[in-house]
């Protein structure tokens, strides 16, 4: 009310100096002002006139206000890209065009191609004595001119009235028609002037007054890869399923249910376009293709679907939300010859190579210790050198490595000497401390059932796991334009080499790859929302144990609702999603697309120990068998030979 009260005591001081149909600079300057003062709340003002004497006393009456004025003259071929970037740069502008110049109807054209009619530009359109800002704005090709609009129209009525129409329109590219709000009407009589009526800006320039769309048909995009899917009852019949459905993605229904949520709040309607895809360029140009193309180049008002968040497409979108989060996985179930492909059941798994190496090391140097500390003693004691005390120390020295063997096992061999016997502790406590390492990592791998199986993608490319892939789109795109070495080495090994006409595609959809998931050997990668109702219905409790999700091979991240760059319906579209998000609708559709894993009932699941679990073992004990299958010959050659001398 207060602004309305400055309205007043403005405008009734120019009309009590200067009747209405005269007019003058000076009347001009008090209702312009007023405008930009009061009701619009702008402190940077640009002028667009073709009269230098108003524009002087105009900029006169703002620059008193503390504006920031820039005057700009547009009567030798203007154009609004004359206008500076630092004055296009603010945050809320006034422009202030005067419809009696001629350039005019070329400005206000040009203003709806470069998008000028927004939230940042307030305009006001001026005409004291013609009708040329109405017949302007109505003009053909004039398509972007819509719910986010600020224009006001001033414009005198005879025999004393001023008026103030607020003009925005649903979407002039829709044919739809111009509409305008009274926001005040004055009369001046006897040289005074009173409002017949007077509205409040913001409320006539909010939903209040641009939230019902009259049943006007929007553009619509959205991504089906299925064949033969051009008609629109045919898509509103396929997004609106709640089951899966082939070539559909989850969060494409998710955002259809945001654009029902839209419709009926504004009351439009939708004609829906396909396409197979998101993304992609023809033959390596900038050209677009897919959903991505047709919202690029505004050949849709809003999409059912969305697109993963790149910074290259910051420049080219706007996002209206962010609340599905993209994830996808390799789904299987867990078998035990998975268990020792990922090495997790190995004799060797509970140390890394280097472990065993240096503890391989260190145990030769002990023996080598023992040997050098048995040849001291032997030169210390001054025995005599006979044959038969020769072969007895070979044979004494061929027990030192049964010696740290045993004690590796923890048995107890009595060398004699103290240093002998000090070295055998020390091998004892040695063995201790790594035996307790070994097997608490055993038993601690035993007890953990989460982890077992492949656990990332590297792991599962290098598994027996056959792969395939929902036969959706961007799984081919990525396929085809990601070189990375992780890609080629899937593509080499999973994906191109050739299969049985009776096995699992590469490219499937998710009812064909359940029972072949359920028989085990195979990984299916989906969205896991899609795949998890399905395979609660089918899995066993012990199966559903077993079911493991190995991500990494698409990224995770919260998918953007597009619309196309500075689109007319940003704002609008916006104000609704939050309303929505803030009584708790968009929590209720994430709760209801996003199900969760199935939980698994049973306590803990008894894996049986397959052949290459414990190869690492067999392989151990049959090189020992040959060893001291090598010793004991070894032994009968010394014994013959002995007895040989003996005699």
């Amino acid at each position: 009310m207060k602004n309305w009260f400055q309205f007043l005591w403005l405008t009734s001081l120019a009309f009590r100096s200067y009747a209405v149909p005269r007019t003058t600079s000076l009347t001009k300057s008090y209702i312009i002002t007023n405008y930009t003062v009061n009701l619009v709340k702008t402190v940077h003002t640009i002028l667009l006139t073709c009269n230098a004497k108003d524009s002087q006393i105009i900029a006169r009456q703002l620059i008193y206000w503390n504006h920031f004025v820039k005057i700009y003259d547009i009567t030798n071929n203007f154009t609004l890209k004359a206008i500076s970037e630092q004055d296009r740069s603010h945050a809320k502008t006034a422009i202030i065009l005067n419809c009696e110049c001629k350039t005019t109807q070329n400005l206000i054209f040009e203003a709806s191609q470069f998008r000028y009619f927004n939230k940042t530009y307030q305009w006001l359109l001026w005409d004291f004595h013609n009708n040329n800002c109405f017949s302007h704005l109505q003009q053909s090709g004039l398509n972007y001119l819509g719910p986010n609009a600020q224009i006001v129209f001033l414009k005198y009525e005879e025999p004393h009235y001023l008026l103030w129409w607020d003009v925005h329109s649903k979407g002039r590219h829709l044919k739809a028609n111009l509409e305008m709000h009274l926001v005040a009407k004055g009369t001046y009589i006897n040289e005074t002037l009173q409002f017949v009526s007077k509205n409040d800006i913001n409320d006539i320039r909010g939903i209040r007054y641009r939230g019902d769309f009259e049943g006007l048909k929007l553009r619509g995009a959205t991504v089906i890869d299925q064949d033969n899917i051009t008609d629109n009852d045919q898509i509103e019949q396929i997004l609106s399923r709640s089951s899966k459905d082939p070539g559909v993605s989850a969060f494409t229904k998710y955002h259809y249910e945001l654009v029902n949520i839209l419709r009926h709040r504004l009351n439009f309607t939708v004609e829906f376009r396909n396409a197979r895809g998101w993304a992609g360029h023809l033959d390596n140009s900038s050209y677009r293709l897919g959903f991505l193309g047709i919202m690029q180049r505004n050949e849709a008002d809003i999409g059912a679907s969305a697109a993963y968040p790149r910074l290259n497409r910051f420049a080219e979108f706007d996002s209206l939300h962010q609340g599905w989060k993209f994830h996808t996985a390799f789904l299987f179930l867990y078998t035990p010859d998975l268990h020792a492909q990922s090495k997790k059941g190995n004799f060797l798994a509970p140390f890394e190579k280097h472990v065993w190496l240096g503890s391989l090391i260190i145990l030769n140097m002990v023996g080598l210790v023992w040997i050098v500390e048995e040849h001291v003693k032997s030169y210390l004691s001054k025995i005599t050198t006979s044959n038969v005390e020769i072969f007895k120390r070979i044979g004494g020295r061929f027990i030192i490595p049964l010696n740290i063997f045993a004690a590796i096992c923890q048995q107890d061999p009595v060398p004699s000497g103290a240093s002998s016997r000090v070295i055998t502790l020390t091998s004892f406590l040695f063995s201790l401390v790594m035996y307790n390492y070994y097997t608490s990592s055993v038993v601690g791998g035993l007890l953990s059932t989460t982890d077992k199986g492949p656990s990332t993608v590297d792991e599962v490319i290098s598994s027996p796991l056959r792969l395939s892939f929902e036969d959706i789109g961007y799984y081919k795109v990525k396929f085809r334009e990601n070189k990375a070495p992780s890609i080629v080495k899937l593509l080499n090994k999973k994906v191109l080499p050739p299969r049985d006409p009776h096995d699992l595609p590469v490219y499937t959809n998710l009812e064909s790859a359940i029972p072949y998931l359920k028989k085990g050997g195979y990984a299916f990668h989906c969205e896991e929302v899609d795949a998890y109702p399905e395979l609660a219905k089918i899995l066993t409790d012990t199966e559903i144990c077993d079911l493991r999700a190995v991500s990494g091979l698409l990224g995770s991240a919260l998918m953007d609702w597009i619309v196309h760059k500075n689109s007319q319906y940003t704002e609008i579209f916006r104000h609704i999603v939050t309303q929505a998000q803030e009584v708790g609708l968009i929590q209720r559709l994430l709760r209801q697309r996003r199900p969760k894993k199935p939980p698994c009932q049973n306590l803990y699941t008894v894996y049986p120990v397959n052949l290459s679990g414990t190869l690492s073992a067999f392989v151990l004990l049959a090189g020992s068998i040959i060893i001291s299958s090598k010793i004991l010959l070894l032994e009968i050659a010394l014994k013959r030979y002995s007895n040989r001398l003996r005699d």
